[in-house]
This record gives structure tokens, C-alpha cells and sequence, in this order.
């Protein structure tokens, strides 16, 4: 247990220290944490300003002795061990969830998803590779039983796979492969036939490229 504390104790310093001293996202993953005790815990639990918790491979069986974070909005717990036990507790202590991510784990049944209706700004849940998916009518069942869901698995209500895109890419995307605004590029064209004979001889002129 010593080593687990230390792994994580250093996992928050180092964020902590990149996030320039607000720590509002942590990511933890391959620490083999299994369950909650008071001193891992309070590790987390004293950065109240965290919206974002990630506990990836982590062993977690249950959540008992959870760290209570009240400002929390999205949490991760994939490729652990919990059951539906764990979606009774989320429901009751995270109220202000947006995004919750129980994948590979071991949510098998309807009735272990009914607690999430608590959760009213809840838009977004995954659930894959969970025994559950296998379900007959699995992907319209859950959104049926969570109102407010708005994505299941990275998929809308009509299946549509969802496509999340960098920050700023927006930006770039008016842009076109040429460096023009869309909808642009028959006016360019149009121009550079116009005085191509005229700057044969001169500088090309610089265009805006598309952000990487």
C-alpha cells in the first residue's frame, strides 16, 4: 500500500505542477489501487477543484471509500472490476456528471443503469465491453432508461458514430487545402486566371494553412 500512496502522491505533484498549480484534471492509470482506504483517498479528495477524474487499470472491485469531489463532471473508471454497485454509488455522490466512462468492466444488467436517472446533466456514457452490451436491445434500452443521455459508446441516438475534433481545429477547417475560406476557392481561381499573365514574374503571395 506504501507504494500505491507514493505512485499517486507523485502522479498529483506532477500534474499539479503542469496544470500551473490548479489541479482540475488527473489522470491515473496502472496503479493498482483495488479499493479506497482513508489515506488514498484524502490524497485526491483534497483537490476540491478537480472536474475531471481518470482511473484507468486500477484494480477498483467497488467504490467504497471513494474520494468525495463535489465540482466533479467527468469520470473515467475503464478496464477495472466494478459492478453495478458502483453506478448506485456515482448516482448518489456525483450529482453534476456529465460524462461518465465504465467501460471494460462488469456492468451486466438493466436495472444496475436505473440509478443514473438521478444524474440530470449526464450527456454522455460508456459502456462498452461490458457483458451488458450483448443484451438484446441494448443501445436503445439505455437511453431509454437515462433521459438526458445524449451519446452511448461514442454514438448519438440514431448510431452515428461521434467525431471529436482538437482544439482549434474548427478554426482551420474554414480554411481549404489552397489556404482560401470555403466557398472561396472558385473566386481565387477565377482571379489567379485573370492576372496570371500580369505576376507570372512576381512572389507568390502567403495563404493561411490549415492547423495541424
Amino acid at each position: 500500500m506504501a507504494a500505491t500512496l507514493e505512485s499517486i502522491k507523485k502522479e498529483i505533484v506532477a500534474q499539479q505542477e503542469a496544470q500551473n498549480g490548479e489541479l482540475e484534471d488527473l489522470d491515473i492509470e496502472g496503479i493498482p489501487i483495488g479499493q479506497f482506504d482513508s489515506q488514498s483517498a484524502n490524497l485526491i479528495q483534497t483537490h476540491q477543484n478537480l472536474i475531471s477524474l481518470s482511473l484507468v487499470e486500477c484494480q477498483l472491485k467497488n467504490l467504497d471509500g471513494f474520494p468525495k469531489l463535489t465540482n466533479l463532471e467527468n469520470l473515467i473508471l475503464e478496464a477495472n472490476q466494478l459492478d453495478g454497485s458502483a453506478i448506485t454509488y456515482i448516482s448518489k455522490n456525483f450529482k453534476k456528471l456529465a460524462c461518465l466512462s465504465l467501460a471494460d468492466n462488469k456492468i451486466s444488467k438493466f436495472e444496475e443503469i436505473e440509478p443514473l436517472k438521478q444524474l440530470k446533466q449526464l450527456q454522455q456514457l460508456d459502456l462498452a465491453d461490458n457483458p451488458i452490451t450483448q443484451l438484446p436491445g441494448y443501445f436503445n434500452k439505455i437511453f431509454e432508461i437515462v433521459p438526458s443521455l445524449q451519446v452511448l459508446d461514442n454514438k448519438d441516438k440514431e448510431g452515428q458514430e461521434i467525431q471529436y475534433s482538437s482544439e482549434g481545429e474548427d478554426e482551420g477547417d474554414e480554411y481549404d487545402d489552397l489556404g482560401g475560406k470555403d466557398g472561396d476557392e472558385d473566386d481565387d481561381e477565377e482571379f489567379d486566371e485573370d492576372e496570371d499573365d500580369e505576376d507570372e514574374e512576381s512572389d507568390a503571395k502567403p495563404v493561411k494553412k490549415n492547423k495541424k
